[in-house]
């Protein structure tokens, strides 16, 4: 009894397709959409169905925002500015400084059961493909339910794998949850780009810039054009997880 059982799990493992290795034409089947035809649309259409900022004012997003600005200097200041050539930024870091102040800051003010998750792995509902990701956001939403939110990939060197795994891990974590929409963040360092899933299409905003070369001696420009990833998490955290 014990044999057979063991040689079912290792048949089970052996059906996971990693995401990493699927290739274009393998994920789009899977999808039900081809990748290329993905249009950039503007944040504000990404975002319009959001409850956007629901239960967040404007004085707590503020503060969210200055304190990210002081951790991506901080983080700059260790590590440098990330470019082709420096090849030991750890991109992991600076998302960690991004997100970690926004995430503390909804939690506190809201009251929902969030956390975040290092090197998570997600597993489709029909055990076919299989992927780690970076950054996980889960909802507790009682003792032996969770839901998927929003997770962050970062690629220094190749967006097209980014966008590839980003996209199957959506269809992967809306399966898990059961409906609803689930989003995620791909970037390289100084950019970031959004997609969501909402069951009928997939949708990618345009790219935001949150990083410039003199980023630590001007936070006016920085709070003014280069911070709109702060509003944007925070309007994902308020709809990604939750049923219609």
């Amino acid at each position: 009894m014990g044999d057979n059982t063991t040689q079912q799990k290792k048949r089970k493992v052996e059906w996971h397709t990693s995401y990493s290795t699927m290739t274009v034409r393998e994920a789009e089947k899977r999808l039900g959409s081809r990748m290329y035809e993905l249009e950039e649309m503007p944040l504000d259409r990404m975002l319009a169905n959001a409850k956007h900022l629901e239960g967040v004012d404007a004085n707590v997003i503020l503060k969210a925002k200055e304190k990210v600005y002081e951790q991506i200097v901080q983080n700059l200041e260790m590590e440098g500015y990330p470019t082709e050539a420096s090849a030991d930024f750890r991109v992991s870091d600076l998302v960690f400084s991004i997100i970690s102040p926004i995430l503390a800051s909804f939690k506190r003010k809201t009251g929902r059961e969030i956390c975040l998750q290092r090197e998570q792995e997600i597993i489709s509902t029909d055990n076919e493909t299989i992927g780690m990701k970076e950054f996980v956001v889960i909802d507790w939403m009682s003792a032996t339910e969770e839901r998927f939110i929003l997770f962050i990939q970062g690629k220094r060197s190749s967006v097209g794998e980014a966008m590839r795994q980003c996209l199957l891990s959506l269809k992967c974590m809306r399966d898990n949850n059961g409906g609803g929409e689930v989003y995620g963040f791909i970037m390289t360092g100084e950019t970031w780009q959004m997609l969501r899933n909402d069951g009928i299409s997939f949708q990618l905003s345009q790219k935001m810039h949150v990083l410039f070369d003199t980023i630590d001696e001007d936070q006016e420009r920085w709070m003014k054009d280069y911070s709109i990833l702060v509003d944007c998490m925070f309007g994902v955290l308020s709809t990604g997880g939750i049923l219609p």
